[in-house]
């Protein structure tokens, strides 16, 4: 952005075309994360980076060999195309390998780069573009992106991965219970080797060996169940209850280790009860195809609409400030490139100190409202221990269990914290709890940044409001994004969600980047601000509204669900 004039010197064009290649980047960018999401469910995770980042390595040689003004705008596209897969495939990605609790401080951390960057490159930019020249730009995009592909291709494992289900003796046989053991030790393994235990303090998907045999108990029980005929009658228990005890003693062994026996198949019923199960499942994913536009479809939740809707309109504000910023720094104090770079770090490091604190603090508001509930719920449970040991006379209460002594327990918050960990699931809009001063910050620094302009203050003051800008952003959006894959993470659409973000972050990136110039030569600076304060204001009002409205739409969700089931 501060080499604009000399790239319009250089490709013979004007300012307005080159400022509208950092638009068509945005919009690229915003939109085919879209695609890169739907992708990602067939394909995984790693192959989307390893080819996405191949494509950016493409358009960043282009863009630096580039010659006129028609080959520029393409090879930015083709860089924005290849680039965008990060914004939604990363959210992904952080989604597999950290559990709630955990990923605000992750998106926190996950966020500094995709947003600080447009504030930090313009500094970079524009030194190198003053020793160098701005083709300089493109050549360090270039080595970047290599060091992207070698860092993904030798270090990022796949995290994507379907459940892994335990060993079915019906579609897997084996001949021996310690060949039930080999298969199902594989399939822990497997778990075990996922990066989730890398990264992850408390692993999302599985924690320990014994965790794993409950759930084999579990599902011994299930295919028991399900399998065999139900005991309707006395007839026909009378059939059925000696193949039962058979196959349970086959499946619950009292200790697989130690048992040598040979084990018998399942009989053929069962065997095709499952199989007929197997292949229903099989046709469903058969029938399943390809659709770009499939993340789209989160849009029709209003909880996604509401947080992809504010970090739309917060991004487009910012993108705003970034193409007026060098023309008003500029015509009032006359800085050069590198100076407007320099003004522009304020943002980088307001983004920063956002994201980090935004994301912390949102998983503080978190485990606090988590430690409450426990408060409450154990209290809760201590006053019906005391009245059934009260109603009970002093004799039954000795007897009353566990419940009886938790009355004589002090339960505080300090107590309780103990037990409290990032397993525990929370409603999603808690974390809006923790957005407020962000809320109040950014139209606060919008209209610092625009009016200090329009009055020609001294250039202080509106680095002060690029600083609060760029701070106040990232306090809502680490916060907004963490809550927005919460709500998908169940659903198995925290991808696409991320996808639907970064979409609508392009579109106003884009819009803002369009109109930015034109508005600010028909209404300045002071007024071009003030419309995108009132903005996010509104956009807020829209938090607001989740918050007190949330657990109401789940509810309908959850009942439309149920009918659609019917």
């Amino acid at each position: 952005m501060p080499a604009v004039v000399e790239v319009r010197d250089d490709l013979n064009t004007t300012a307005a075309y080159v400022s509208a290649t950092l638009s068509v980047y945005v919009l690229v960018m915003g939109i085919m994360p879209v695609f890169w999401a739907a992708l990602c469910d067939y394909s995984g995770r790693r192959p989307i980076y390893l080819v996405s980042m191949f494509i950016f390595t493409l358009g960043s040689l282009g863009a630096a060999l580039s010659q006129n003004i028609g080959m520029f705008f393409a090879m930015r596209a083709i860089q924005a195309f290849g680039s965008s897969s990060v914004l939604s495939v990363g959210g992904g990605s952080l989604s597999d390998c950290f559990h709630s609790g955990e990923r605000g401080t992750a998106f926190g951390l996950f966020y500094l780069g995709p947003l600080i960057g447009p504030m930090i490159g313009p500094t970079i930019g524009g030194l190198l573009s003053n020793a160098y020249g701005w083709r300089t730009t493109m050549w360090l995009l270039l080595a970047t992106a290599i060091l992207a592909f070698v860092l993904v291709l030798f270090f990022l494992p796949e995290t994507y991965r379907k459940r892994i289900d335990p060993p079915s003796p019906a579609t897997a046989p084996v001949s021996t219970t310690k060949g039930l053991q080999a298969h199902w030790s594989d399939s822990v393994q497997e778990v075990k080797d996922h990066p989730s235990h890398i990264y992850s303090t408390h692993s999302t998907l599985i924690e320990s060996r014994d965790s794993i045999h409950e759930h084999v108990s579990e599902l011994e029980g299930r295919i028991v169940s399900a399998t065999l005929p139900p005991l309707s009658s006395s007839g026909h228990a009378s059939a059925a209850s000696p193949m039962q005890e058979k196959t349970k003693k086959w499946m619950v062994a009292p200790s697989i280790e130690n048992d040598k026996a040979e084990t018998g198949s399942l009989p053929s019923v069962e065997q095709e009860q499952e199989a007929e199960v197997v292949e229903e499942e099989q046709t469903k994913a058969k029938k399943k195809y390809f659709n770009p536009l499939r993340p789209l479809t989160c849009l029709r939740s209003p909880t996604n609409l509401i947080l992809v809707g504010f970090n739309a309109l917060a991004l487009g504000a910012q993108f705003c400030m970034n193409n007026t910023l060098p023309i008003s720094f500029d015509e009032l104090y006359h800085f050069d490139e590198s100076q407007i770079g320099l003004c522009m770090m304020a943002g980088g490091v307001g983004s920063a100190l956002g994201s980090l604190i935004g994301g912390r603090y949102s998983d503080f508001v978190l485990r606090r409202w988590l430690i409450r509930r426990e408060v409450k719920r154990l209290q809760m449970e201590q006053q019906v221990a005391a009245a059934a040991a009260a109603g009970a006379g002093a004799g039954a209460a000795s007897d009353a269990g566990p419940g009886a002594k938790m009355s004589m327990l002090k339960i505080d918050e300090t107590t309780v914290a103990k037990t409290v960990n990032v397993k525990m699931a929370a409603p999603p809009e808690v974390r809006l709890r923790s957005v407020w001063p962000g809320v109040i910050t950014l139209p606060l620094g919008l209209l610092l940044y625009g009016w200090s302009l329009n009055n020609k203050l001294p250039v202080s003051a509106p680095i002060v409001g690029i600083f609060l800008v760029g701070f106040g952003m990232m306090m809502v959006f680490s916060s907004a994004t963490t809550a927005l894959v919460d709500s998908n993470a169940d659903n198995n659409m925290a991808t696409s969600a991320v996808a639907c973000n970064s979409f609508a972050r392009g579109l106003t990136g884009a819009v803002g980047g369009f109109i930015a110039l034109p508005l600010l030569g028909a209404i300045g600076n002071g007024w071009l601000y003030t419309m995108w304060a009132i903005l996010t204001v509104l956009g807020s009002l829209g938090l607001l509204l989740m918050l007190l409205r949330a657990e109401t739409w789940r509810q309908r969700a959850l009942e439309k669900k149920k009918l659609e089931v019917v």
